[in-house]
């Protein structure tokens, strides 16, 4: 069974109960001559038209100064944006070429303290007096690499604020 004139018109109106939108929706799902039919009838049916004046009241207000105005902004704030990006990228190459070439060459090479290895192990004490002293020059090492670090950082930072003095 096909859809008819009817239902077509009533789909057409929105005067259709639920159920029977379903139903109508559902038959056009599975019938492809129905839907054919339905699409032949609206295309047939003449569309609204707008009023002939909105077409020049739309030109004439997009030749106005504001709308000019609100482009010409528009354009130039993403400009404004992809220049300060711009500068931005180009300070973040310059401060990393700059800290690339100044940084004066420091050692953080470790220096492993050498010791020499006893083949008499009679006594516990000197090993761990050995232990115990490898530890400490490790540790020495460390405060030295960090205490020499963070005064080139002092001294750095020191000479951005005070402008290179």
């Amino acid at each position: 069974m096909h859809i008819d004139n009817d239902d077509l018109i009533k789909f057409e109106n929105g005067t259709m109960e639920e159920d029977e939108l379903i139903e109508f929706l559902s038959h056009l799902d599975r019938c492809d001559f129905c839907l054919e039919q339905m699409m032949t009838q609206e295309s047939n049916t003449p569309a609204a038209s707008a009023p002939a004046y909105l077409a020049d009241q739309i030109l004439g207000k997009a030749d106005s100064g504001e709308v000019q105005f609100a482009k010409a902004a528009n354009k130039a704030s993403h400009k404004v944006q992809l220049l300060y990006y711009g500068l931005q990228t180009a300070a973040g190459i310059a401060v990393a070429l700059f800290l690339l070439f100044s940084v004066p060459e420091i050692d953080f090479s470790f220096k492993a303290p050498s010791y020499s290895v006893q083949t008499n192990r009679s006594s516990p004490d000197s090993e761990s007096g050995r232990l115990y002293n490898f530890t400490r020059d490790i540790g020495q090492s460390i405060c030295d690499g960090t205490g020499s670090l963070a005064q080139y950082l002092n001294d750095f930072s020191s000479k951005i604020m005070n402008g290179g003095k």
